[in-house]
């Protein structure tokens, strides 16, 4: 987990500087002005004219083209060995050489140099044949074909170069395209790499922390509020200083041209036009700030004639501005990372949500099981009164077993595993500890099932996971009563209780269940920081101003996430509340549904009992759900054990009525309700104080109060 950790930071280095860069010449190719051949003096320039074939043409070796610069490749189909039809490449290769390029005021001539490879050709495949399964392909400069090159202008020699343009933060290119389609691709891709970086930084936190055995989360909140949220408004404000300063070289070398261009208006222009369109290409309140500090006060355009200004409005008009090719990409993009982030956080705030439960819940004894929400540990033993299960496969002894029959269908990659059988068992078990043992009833648990066995046999496999006898297990689940034997509680399912078995110890489930709400919680960051990254760059118009936006993201995430954690904590603690006060009402309910009848056979019994039937009469009349009030529940409470210590009194002395069905009915149940009465109101005034602590407790006080949580009354003490 440490290496796969460091291999995402690894990853997210790498993407973050090649997206950076990308950026940085995505936001330069825009501030640069098309300049007339005839004003370039030295330095960096974007041109724009027609190929010449004044130095001489290649010949295409396919199309047999003449052509100033030509890309070829060759590539034949074929089957892998699943029948998947594919392609791969024969042969390929680049040829060229020098060239004119001509606009309406001038020439210059275009020295790509050796490398051929250094500089980007980014051109429309001119020729595509295929003959059998092989593939002819060229993309071709052709004499007479329009372009745009980025290079830089050696007076010197009276040519464009492709070196030292990195300074400037620009690209060796050329193009047959309108310089907003590379700009726009080069944004695209560097938002995605961006992206994608931050997602893996997210990742690889989350897995150093898990990988250290770390798994609280207010650790893991603020690493990632401090590690994500610096290291983007560093980069940031790095990138934006670094871009600057790469504007102001460029834009400086420029303005040191005006003193020796004479009277040439063309340079004139072309230098307004630049500062023009740096003005433009300013967003957000950093880049403004860097624009008046580095450009407008410290190098600030002379007066220009009207004729000089015309030109260069012209200039900055005649820019291609065409729409951003990948907005409705990028809207989509941003639209899909939402509702996936969405999906993978709420499953991460599930897993969190149980990992803290598991930490909240103290551990108990068989002795000291109360009723609720319980854990556990113990060893799985069985008897004579619930006795082991065997497994399908091997015959083995257990208590809950998990049978698979698979058969396998298709070949090669559409070969797949397909259930034809599937079977699951359990049966009641003992758990004991050094105290006691208490009866687990498994239906509907979670188990982690310890011990697996497979086997294959032709084109089916056979496999069985069981957990069998003698094994220490942990155990948490709902403390019930027992059914079968009233007077004793087993831990068994209950609606909206978690139930699970694990051979695990406590810290291992906790570190697992951890690491996966870690992980989920970082790629659920990652994916809002995707989408808040192609929002951005949907207008074509990211930058690194975008990054520090980009940055309060994970802490406004994280405040969301921590918010629904608590919020739900509270929710699950009323619930409790209120699960435990429903279940005093029912008992109360079903002891008072008999008081009617008892009154009839008690009235025709015992007439002189005045006293008696006066309180049987008073308890008949007292309708549980009408109670509201805690205390008034312990009022009533007490109430019924005096009047049945007083019927049973009376009962010991009239065997006529000691026999009454009716009478025998209502001490049945008073005798297997009075213990879980006394159980419920102990789970009752736990989960009240436990809820009213919370409500009470920072942070969890702001959303009582927001959300109006009440208090719980208690049980009076003193009863």
């Amino acid at each position: 987990m440490a290496v796969l950790a460091l291999a995402c930071l690894a990853g997210s280095y790498h993407l973050m500087q090649t997206g950076l860069n990308q950026l940085a010449q995505a936001r330069q190719i825009e501030r640069m002005p098309e300049t007339p051949i005839a004003a370039l003096t030295k330095g960096p320039y974007v041109i724009a004219g027609q190929a010449g074939e004044d130095t001489g043409t290649l010949i295409t070796p396919y199309s047999n083209t003449e052509a100033v610069y030509y890309r070829y490749k060759l590539e034949e189909e074929y089957r892998d060995s699943d029948g998947d039809l594919k392609t791969r490449t024969l042969e390929s290769g680049q040829r060229g050489g020098s060239f004119l390029l001509r606009d309406a005021s001038d020439a210059v001539t275009i020295a790509p140099g050796h490398d051929l490879s250094a500089i980007e050709w980014s051109l429309e495949r001119s020729y595509r044949s295929q003959t059998g399964r092989k593939i002819y392909s060229e993309w071709a400069l052709t004499p007479g074909d329009t372009v745009r090159v980025i290079g830089r202008y050696s007076r010197e020699n009276r040519e464009l170069v492709f070196t030292g343009l990195d300074t400037f933060n620009l690209p060796a290119l050329v193009s047959g395209f309108t310089l907003d389609v590379d700009g726009g691709d080069r944004l695209f891709n560097a938002a995605i790499r961006i992206s994608i970086a931050t997602g893996l930084l997210a990742l690889g936190l989350a897995l150093l922390l898990t990988a250290a055995k770390i798994h609280r989360f207010w650790v893991y909140v603020l690493v990632m509020c401090v590690a994500i949220s610096g290291t983007l408004s560093a980069l940031g404000v790095a990138k934006l200083n670094q871009e600057w300063s790469a504007i102001a070289t460029l834009y400086e070398s420029r303005y040191q041209q005006l003193n020796g261009a004479g009277d040439n208006p063309l340079v004139l222009a072309d230098v307004a036009a630049l500062q023009q369109l740096i003005r433009q290409s300013t967003s957000g309140w950093l880049d403004r700030w860097m624009f008046r500090r580095v450009v407008e006060k410290r190098l600030p355009m002379p007066e220009l004639d009207a004729s000089t200004e015309a030109r260069a409005q012209q200039i900055v008009e005649s820019q291609p501005r065409g729409r951003f090719q990948h907005t409705w990409t990028s809207w989509g993009l941003s639209a899909g990372s939402s509702v996936l982030a969405v999906i993978l956080l709420f499953f991460a705030i599930r897993t969190v949500k149980f990992k803290r439960l598991i930490e909240a819940v103290p551990t108990s004894s068989t002795k000291g099981l109360s009723f609720g929400l319980s854990e556990l540990k113990g060893m799985v033993d069985v008897d004579d009164l619930h006795p082991p299960i065997h497994d399908p496969l091997r015959n083995e002894k257990c208590v809950a077993f998990d049978y698979k029959v698979e058969e396998r269908r298709g070949s090669g990659k559409n070969e797949k595993w397909h259930t034809i059988e599937h079977q699951t068992e359990c049966v009641p078990f003992w758990l004991d500890d050094n105290q006691g043992r208490v009866l687990v009833q498994p239906d509907g648990a979670n188990i982690e099932y310890p011990k697996h066995h497979s086997e294959t046999r032709g084109e089916r496999r056979y496999t069985v996971r069981l957990l069998d006898t003698l094994v220490n297990v942990y155990c948490l689940g709902f403390a019930g009563l027992d059914r079968g034997q009233p007077d004793r509680l087993t831990l068994q399912q209950d609606d909206g209780a978690p139930f699970l078995i694990s051979t695990h110890e406590e810290d291992d489930i906790v570190l697992a269940r951890g690491a996966g709400g870690f992980v989920g919680t970082a790629v659920s960051l990652g994916l809002f920081l995707f989408a808040a990254t192609a929002l951005f760059a949907a207008d074509g118009n990211f930058s690194p101003d975008n990054l520090l936006l980009s940055a309060l993201t994970v802490p406004l995430v994280l405040c969301v996430y921590i918010g629904i954690l608590h919020y739900n904590d509270i929710v699950f603690l009323k619930n409790r509340v209120d699960r435990a006060r429903a279940n005093i009402d029912t008992i109360l309910q079903q002891r008072h549904d008999l008081w009617p009848n008892l009154e009839k056979v008690v009235k025709a019994s015992l007439a002189h009992e005045k006293q008696l039937l006066k309180a049987i009469a008073q308890l008949r009349n007292a309708n549980p759900a009408e109670i509201h009030n805690a205390g008034q529940v312990d009022k009533l409470i007490g109430f019924e054990q005096k009047v049945t210590r007083a019927m049973q009194a009376r009962i010991e002395n009239y065997p006529d009525l000691k026999n009454n069905a009716v009478i025998s009915q209502f001490m049945t149940i008073m005798a297997e309700t009075e213990d879980y009465l006394s159980l419920l109101r102990n789970s009752f005034t736990e989960s009240a104080m436990i809820y009213n602590t919370r409500i009470q407790s920072f942070p969890d006080l702001i959303l009582a109060r927001l959300f109006r949580f009440r208090a719980a009354k208690q049980f009076p003490t003193g009863d």
